[in-house]
């Protein structure tokens, strides 16, 4: 059979399980609705800023919504219709701004928890790590919405670290919110994270449905 995996296969519905083997980015709305309640929806999801994904166990309810939590970190091949597409870098016309960071960079490993966690905040946002020969590390954030960037450079024993950005999303301060959310929430990891999908799209949660990530 050859088709649109992202539709589903209403000749078939209702299911008691559906099983996903590619990533997404978000949770076709069609296996939830061809999913019988109480049934499940087994499926690889992240965020453009983690890559990586973890694996989400959605269980249907009778109101047509499904919620489930995170498993576990997995990584699977994305869906074609889901893939990254990085933006083009935006010219600089010289309105750049510059300002420190105090904050340390957690680590960006691709299962660390940082980067899932936050990346369900950082929504539309990519991230690169650009080691340097002594040792310091620049960030590079970039958002998929609108022409915007932002860098920070850390270095070994530095207390204050240099932060650039440019364009119409000031995503270091989107960063550093997202960042004191995740020590203010315990560091979480996939474990206490979770997803509820409904007709209008997906919200992640933190430890139930009622803490809306």
């Amino acid at each position: 059979m050859r088709g649109d995996g992202t539709l589903g296969h209403p000749a078939g519905a209702p299911y008691d399980r559906v099983t996903v083997t590619y990533g997404l980015r978000e949770v076709p709305y069609a296996w939830i609705g061809q999913t019988r309640p109480c049934g499940v929806v087994l499926a690889p999801f992240g965020t453009h800023y983690s890559n990586a994904d973890a694996l989400v166990r959605l269980t249907v309810a009778r109101d047509g919504t499904a919620s489930g939590p995170f498993l576990r970190p997995v990584e699977f091949m994305k869906s074609r219709s889901q893939r990254l597409r990085w933006p083009d870098a935006p010219a600089t016309d010289g309105a750049v701004a510059e300002s420190t960071t105090t904050v340390a960079l957690p680590a960006h490993g691709r299962f660390d928890p940082f980067p899932f966690a936050v990346g369900l905040r950082l929504r539309d946002v990519v991230h690169a790590v650009q080691p340097h020969g002594d040792g310091g590390r620049t960030l590079w954030l970039y958002s998929l919405t609108v022409p915007a960037w932002a860098a920070a450079t850390f270095r070994e024993g530095g207390n204050e670290h240099r932060v650039r950005q440019y364009g119409g999303r000031r995503l270091w301060e989107e960063f550093e919110r997202a960042l004191a959310w995740w020590h203010d929430a315990g560091r979480p990891g996939v474990e206490r994270l979770g997803l509820t999908v409904t007709p209008d799209g997906g919200r992640a949660w933190l430890d139930g449905p009622a803490q809306v990530v």
